[in-house]
């Protein structure tokens, strides 16, 4: 179970915005005639903006060094950590400038991770980004440097306020090691690691800085927010998909076990369902050669990867029950990158 930041619940309940208007020298109010937030644009090239008309920002005036392009990921709106995520960056003086919602997978997504799928991964590692996206909206933003370090470039301050991608190595200072990141693939956010990927990404994403949304970054704030209510908050990391698909598979099954393997079965606390050897020691409650017991086994993690999801599903439809969409994204991108594992 994750909890939000005291920040941004404080904030939200003292009903203080993450920033005022007066923050924003150029900012597009929306009007009856300019009632979606997603439709306002950046347009700095003329001196002033004309109430409730939508206007583009000049790439031109876009300081990369100090602009940082982040991607708000699918899992952290799911799971209803996407405020939180947001507030932990503003208050690390990231003041949110543009933002963009992308409903689906976005059009060239395989520029966007050319060098991943050239360099790092196996084209069929990749597809899983196509999963990820296609599970949830993702919100493209820029967020403006407010606290420059001599030291540091603006970029590398995001990447220590985020943590690294790998749960094991993210502190619990950082948002992904203070709101659980799943794994590597299901990290709650991205943002880019240089001026000129920055540059770039937000070309792949948006055209350069044409289509962002400009506004009071509270409305950034309430769109958040409205899309974490759009559907069911997702409170399971990997550790409690486990132990649910485990538990599933042996209510399929549980008129097949003799009764002293039902003792013993009955006897696993759900928090120890997804504990290290807990598969292994499940599966040998079932008769030999079972078709569920290398499943069972299995702890869809690169070290014990067990069957496709494919096969998963197949399996499971045959005694009428299946996996949901979390628990395959979950277990799909688990199995090839080390996930956060269950305490204890």
């Amino acid at each position: 179970m994750w909890t939000a930041a005291p920040a941004v619940v404080r904030r939200h309940r003292e009903g203080r915005p993450a920033w005022t208007a007066t923050a924003w020298r150029h900012a597009a109010p929306l009007s009856r005639s300019n009632p979606d937030p997603a439709e306002v644009r950046f347009d700095t090239s003329a001196g002033t903006v004309p109430e409730g008309r939508p206007h583009q920002m000049s790439e031109l005036e876009v300081d990369w060094d100090r602009t940082v392009f982040s991607l708000l990921a699918p899992d952290a709106i799911a799971r209803r950590v996407g405020d939180a995520v947001l507030d932990r960056m503003v208050d690390a003086g990231f003041r949110p400038v543009g933002w963009r919602v992308f409903w689906h997978r976005p059009a060239d997504l395989d520029a966007f991770n050319e060098r991943n799928i050239t360099q790092v991964w196996h084209g069929y590692l990749y597809r899983l980004i196509d999963q990820l996206f296609a599970s949830g909206p993702t919100i493209a933003m820029l967020l403006h440097d407010d606290r420059p370090d001599p030291d540091r470039t603006s970029h590398q301050r995001m990447r220590a306020v985020k943590g690294p991608s790998e749960p094991a190595e993210a502190g619990p200072d950082t948002i992904r090691g203070a709101l659980g990141s799943i794994n590597v693939m299901l990290a709650l956010m991205h943002s880019a690691d240089t001026a000129a990927d920055a540059r770039h990404e937000s070309g792949v994403f948006t055209s350069g800085t044409d289509g962002f949304a400009h506004g009071d970054p509270e409305e950034l704030f309430s769109l958040v927010r409205l899309l974490q209510a759009a559907a069911p908050a997702e409170t399971r990391g990997y550790p409690e998909v486990l132990a649910g698909v485990r538990a599933r598979m042996l209510a399929t099954v549980w008129d097949e076990l003799p009764a002293d393997a039902r003792r013993a079965a009955a006897a696993f606390q759900p928090d120890q369902l997804a504990l290290p050897g807990a598969g292994k020691r499940l599966a040998d409650l079932l008769p030999d050669a079972h078709p569920l017991g290398e499943a069972l086994r299995a702890d869809f993690s690169p070290t014990r990867p067990g069957p496709t999801l494919d096969r998963v599903r197949l399996l499971l439809r045959g005694y009428g029950t299946d996996i949901d969409p979390w628990e395959d994204l979950v277990l799909a991108t688990s199995r090839r990158f080390t996930p956060r594992p269950a305490a204890g």
